[in-house]
């Protein structure tokens, strides 16, 4: 039911921020654990679908109910590196439309030399937010975020969606401001889904054409 409301308020806004939250930093291989969404700074929601443990959405109800809003290219998303997010949702059978606003691209464009969300929060949010190896620890002992709980994973992936969602609206504002608008738009954000089907499915590659540059 909570998640039906949220869909509704989704589509409702007609634009919103979403996050992945995953067992890998290879897309290609990661299991979704959860999904964030934002459309109103200082608010989020987390949907839980893979945790070892706890009172979850079954992933396959919450796929089935978000992918009509993922797939809507009048549905406007915005998102941190959605590189990696549009791969994870491809695996799970859903054709992410509607890319509007990566923030991690505009944070290049406009020359930001540390472009990682964490970051961003603190040079332009001047907000502190948790690290993942505050939860899932570092190095040969870190563990998967399957096997966080529900509980502590709320307020991790709700910053994520929210803080994204908060940088967007700085950012557009600069890259109009600066002149970058029709660079971003037309160029970088179409770059997304070319990116990820490459990524998908591979290229090819003239070995002799490279070797000559060579």
């Amino acid at each position: 039911e909570s998640l039906q409301a949220m869909v509704e308020a989704l589509w409702e806004s007609g634009r919103f921020s979403f996050d992945t939250e995953t067992t890998d930093l290879n897309a290609m291989k990661a299991r979704l654990v959860g999904l964030s969404f934002s459309i109103t700074p200082g608010s989020a929601w987390y949907v839980p679908v893979g945790h070892r443990e706890g009172k979850q959405v079954s992933i396959e109800h919450a796929i089935s109910e978000l992918r009509p809003l993922m797939e809507d290219p009048k549905v406007l998303k915005t998102g941190h590196n959605l590189n990696y997010d549009v791969m994870v949702l491809a695996n799970h059978q859903v054709n992410v439309q509607g890319i509007y606003f990566d923030t991690m691209m505009a944070a290049h464009i406009l020359g930001r030399k540390g472009i990682g969300l964490k970051n961003l929060a603190v040079d332009v949010l001047n907000q502190e937010m948790t690290p993942i190896s505050a939860l899932i620890g570092s190095g040969k002992q870190a563990k998967t975020f399957d096997r966080v709980s529900i509980e502590e994973a709320i307020p991790y992936a709700c910053a994520d969606a929210d803080f994204t969602l908060r940088l967007q609206g700085i950012f557009e504002e600069s890259l109009r401001e600066q002149g970058f608008w029709d660079l971003f738009q037309q160029v970088e954000m179409p770059l997304v889904d070319v990116l990820v089907t490459m990524q998908r499915h591979g290229i090819t590659l003239d070995i002799k054409v490279l070797l000559d540059m060579a």
